[in-house]
């Protein structure tokens, strides 16, 4: 596989051709990969070290204290998980992120300034995320659009995954997430670690942890608003084996309002990736939760497509 697709964010803001030759790229990332890299992306490298600092301390609580944040209920605000199941083990924190003032005061209160430092960095990447949403939206054309659904997605939901994965042995190797799709629209993804694989062409590709960059992943409701043309990367995680590193990752998943229901564009309903018309049934958030939260097997983008 060639390398993967690394966007340099400035280029946006230059010469009317130099912009059209990134949203080019952008749409050929998301076509053939369902990734890119993004470098350049204005967040400083301080609040990226101390989200990943605080993320840390807070995964070293005593597990006590860490579980009164547990739930089995799958749409919590906060939610803390353990989670051991055969070859899969990593720990996870969910956090509610937008509008940040209305969840902040339910985020974990130790170690100290989790809030300050995650908070700072969860308003950082949101700021990312809006600017790279609208190059999306351009590189599927849909300029006559582009206002209603950005509006709808600077007002949507952001869900912060803080996840820690323990080193592994050779002799006892562990997959710390299974393969699986994001359901949002995008996720940015900050790793300490290279652990990222993703498939392409039916082979598992690591993704190389490149100095500044973060990780761009095309979700599933991205898939459906581009009616097919852009399709959601199935990606996994694997823990570092025969050293002793812990890693770490913040996903930053990014969707519309948790109600509001997401369909194909207008435009691009007569243009499904098999010459169909519209290839999904509307649906949000909240479906896909309630989907979760049933145990059904059945990947959910499966249950949204029309045959």
């Amino acid at each position: 596989m060639a390398d993967l697709p690394i966007i340099n964010l400035p280029l946006l803001h230059q010469d009317p051709l130099a912009k059209s030759s990134v949203i080019k790229k952008i749409r050929d990332a998301c076509h053939r990969y369902g990734f890119f890299h993004v470098v350049d992306h204005g967040i400083p490298d301080r609040v990226i070290e101390d989200a990943l600092k605080v993320s840390g301390e807070f995964f070293e609580l005593p597990m006590a204290e860490k579980e009164e944040l547990a739930s089995n209920d799958v749409s919590k605000e906060v939610r803390f998980c353990k989670l051991e199941m055969g070859e899969f083990a990593r720990d996870f924190l969910k956090l509610y992120a937008n509008p940040l003032h209305h969840f902040l005061s339910s985020w974990p209160s130790s170690p100290p300034y989790y809030r300050e430092k995650m908070g700072i960095y969860s308003k950082e990447v949101r700021k990312l995320s809006i600017e790279l949403f609208g190059a999306i939206m351009g590189s599927l054309n849909l300029d006559n659009q582009t206002n209603h659904l950005q509006k709808k997605f600077e007002q949507g939901l952001q869900t912060l995954v803080l996840n820690s994965y323990a080193p592994c042995s050779e002799s006892d190797k562990k997959i710390g997430a299974p393969p699986h799709t994001d359901h949002s629209i995008i996720t940015v993804l900050l790793q300490s670690a290279p652990g990222l694989e993703i498939e392409n062409g039916g082979m598992w590709k690591n993704v190389p942890n490149l100095k500044g960059s973060l990780q761009v992943l095309v979700g599933v409701h991205l898939e459906v608003i581009s009616n097919g043309f852009y399709k959601s990367v199935l990606h996994r995680a694997i823990p570092s084996c025969g050293d002793s590193i812990t890693r770490l990752s913040i996903a930053s998943l990014h969707n519309l309002a948790i109600d509001e229901v997401v369909e194909p564009a207008d435009a691009l309903e007569l243009d499904g990736e098999d010459g169909n018309s519209r290839m999904y049934k509307g649906s949000s958030l909240r479906d896909y939760l309630k989907h979760l939260a049933s145990g059904e097997n059945k990947g959910f983008i499966e249950t949204i497509k029309i045959n």
